[in-house]
């Protein structure tokens, strides 16, 4: 079995695992053929290492030449007042903006919801509560019977008189 220089390549550059590095490097020792073409891999990417080094990354002259006119040719340099300003912009802008961001979301309701849901009544969730309770054979309490219950169980027992009154 022989590799493909793909697969050569990425162990050159250390992108396989430890057990697949080792795999091929035990294999590079034996096989001559995987060895020449894993040497001119190597040759190729030392030569293209020294050309990127060897190569002069600078400006042409003109462009050199022209930046450093407008530089000493500019119409008038940069005042005091105007570094200052330039350095408190952020330092405003980001406070404003908070307190920008701050006011819209406590002063739309609708943008973080209200603590409270829409259209449940407390004494429905009392009752409700009261019925769960009621069930319960192991409660430590007798049993709880909201007012709004008693008036109606006495309305349908025929007892007409007021709570206050039995």
């Amino acid at each position: 079995m022989h590799y493909n220089a793909d697969t050569l390549d990425d162990y050159l550059h250390g992108a396989l695992g430890p057990e697949r590095d080792a795999t091929i490097h035990a294999h590079l020792e034996g096989c001559a053929a995987c060895r020449a073409l894993y040497e001119e891999a190597a040759t190729v990417r030392d030569w293209l290492r020294a050309a990127a080094r060897a190569e002069e990354r600078e400006f042409p002259s003109m462009v050199k030449a022209n930046v450093w006119e407008r530089i000493r040719n500019s119409p008038q340099p940069v005042s005091l007042f105007d570094r200052v300003r330039a350095a408190w912009r952020p330092m405003i802008a980001l406070p404003v903006a908070a307190v920008i961001a701050a006011i819209a979301y406590l002063g739309a309701p609708g943008v973080h919801g209200s603590g409270q849901p829409a259209g449940v009544a407390a004494t429905y969730l009392l009752e409700e509560h009261a019925a769960l309770t009621s069930d319960n054979p192991l409660a430590d309490r007798g049993l709880i019977i909201p007012a709004s219950i008693q008036q109606t169980s006495s309305l349908i027992d025929g007892d007409t008189a007021a709570p206050s009154e039995r």
